[in-house]
């Protein structure tokens, strides 16, 4: 089933500020409640107009939330689309780093819709539950895979891996890696003194170790393919 966002060309044609509001009041009510408990009277008063105007620039609740998901996916897509125009002629591991530290920039910049996605994952009341996972993995897989096969081609990385596998794997680790940051981030932000702060660029530098341990093609490896 394709994600309706039912946006009417009154949405649309609004002036950027009241959007913004408009966008902003519903980003925060789906990031602090599940898809069921959040309130559209609350978007409502949070953005300064009627549920009325509303239900005209969207038709439904659902509608208003997988516009809020296309926002964010198309978001997504542009950090990841810079990171991969910007560090082209990196190498494969310079160019996973600055993924994962874009990964970290998205939460930061856009917390909000951090917090819709995680809990898209782990709630199961959110509607186009399954099409958004799979799209968001599908996106973040392909990226990878396909810096994974310029490693190989360029000798970086060892030629007897399997780039969708391989990415799969890569994959796996960067999401986990974001979510946890995810979980610190929000957490100090809401005050919780309890979770303890962890530096993101210490364990990105573990990880690359691991990772180029089973990877990377040996030095020697690497001359022989340049030669």
């Amino acid at each position: 089933m394709d994600i309706q966002t039912t946006a009417t060309e009154m949405f649309l044609k609004l002036d950027e500020k009241k959007r913004e509001r408009v966008l902003s009041a519903a980003i925060n009510e789906f990031a602090d409640q599940n898809y069921n408990n959040a309130s559209m009277n609350v978007v409502v008063k949070a953005a300064g107009i009627s549920k009325g105007a509303l239900f005209k620039y969207f038709r439904s609740k659902a509608g208003l939330f997988g516009f809020v998901y296309k926002m964010a996916l198309g978001r997504v897509k542009d950090y990841l689309r810079r990171v991969r125009d910007e560090s082209e002629a990196e190498d494969f591991f310079t160019r996973l780093e600055k993924v994962m530290l874009a990964g970290l920039d998205f939460i930061r910049a856009h917390p909000g819709l951090a917090a819709i996605y995680y809990r898209i994952v782990f709630t199961g009341d959110s509607p186009y539950k399954r099409e958004i996972v799979e799209e968001v993995h599908r996106e973040s897989l392909e990226f990878i895979e396909s810096l994974i096969q310029k490693g190989i081609e360029s000798g970086e990385l060892r030629p007897d891996l399997d780039p969708g596998l391989s990415a799969f794997m890569v994959e796996a680790v960067v999401d986990r890696f974001v979510h946890a940051h995810h979980a610190q981030f929000r957490g100090r932000r809401d005050g919780d003194t309890h979770v303890p702060f962890v530096d993101p660029n210490r364990e990105i530098a573990k990880i690359m170790e691991i990772l180029k341990n089973g990877m990377a093609l040996s030095r020697g490896s690497q001359d022989q393919v340049k030669q």
